[in-house]
């Protein structure tokens, strides 16, 4: 079943913090949502995240963002680094 939201979702952005460097910056929510690798525009750090949740367990898109970025704000809880191994 496909959430009748999901589209407005593809230009969306969302405030990430690197798990480094601690900078704030903006990333496609889209990416954020389907683990794809983020990297740091200052640090270069590269990150993933996971358990991010879901938009069908909120009731709108802007609370399913505000989840988001403070999912994103704390990434000791949800972010893995990437090695280059």
């Amino acid at each position: 079943m496909t959430n009748p939201h999901a589209h407005e979702l593809e230009a969306r952005k969302v405030r990430v913090r690197c798990t480094e460097c601690r900078t704030t910056f903006h990333e496609r929510l889209n990416r954020i949502m389907h683990g794809d690798r983020v990297r740091c525009p200052t640090c270069h750090n590269e990150m993933r995240f996971h358990n991010i949740g879901h938009i069908h367990e909120h009731e709108s898109v802007e609370a399913f963002i505000h989840h988001v970025e403070q999912r994103t704000a704390h990434p000791h809880f949800t972010v893995a680094h990437i090695d280059d191994d």
